[in-house]
């Protein structure tokens, strides 16, 4: 398992992420294997089984864990970061971003920061 870059990990724990939560570790690697170039979408077919084979966990457990990583974030994070994010990325019904509107805006961002990422608004 490759480590995971700082700047991946300072901009999750910046947006309320909670390092304890198996899903905050499975999301970081998500996001460093697409910044690596692995194939990790759609999803379901590739970066779910990818993380799966990897954490030794099954695919749906991989695909919750990411769930409720973003939920937890979304209840305990600052929401004016948050809104400043992914304001217009939200899911209209559930108010956090799915899994793929997250990972797609985090490498968005990151890809944008060139690996000064910093301040968040």
């Amino acid at each position: 398992m490759n480590p995971i870059p700082a700047r991946i990990k300072l901009y999750l724990l910046k947006l309320g992420f909670q390092p304890n939560l198996k899903g905050y570790r499975l999301l970081a690697r998500l996001i460093a294997l697409a910044q690596e170039g692995t194939e990790v979408m759609p999803l379901k077919y590739f970066g779910y089984k990818r993380l799966a084979e990897e954490f030794g966990a099954s695919e749906a457990s991989v695909e919750k864990d990411i769930q409720n990583a973003i939920s937890a974030a979304w209840l305990r994070g600052s929401v004016d970061v948050l809104y400043a994010e992914f304001g217009e990325t939200l899911d209209e019904d559930k108010g956090k971003p799915t899994n793929k509107q997250f990972l797609l805006t985090a490498l968005e961002r990151l890809s944008a920061s060139d690996g000064k990422y910093g301040e968040l608004p």
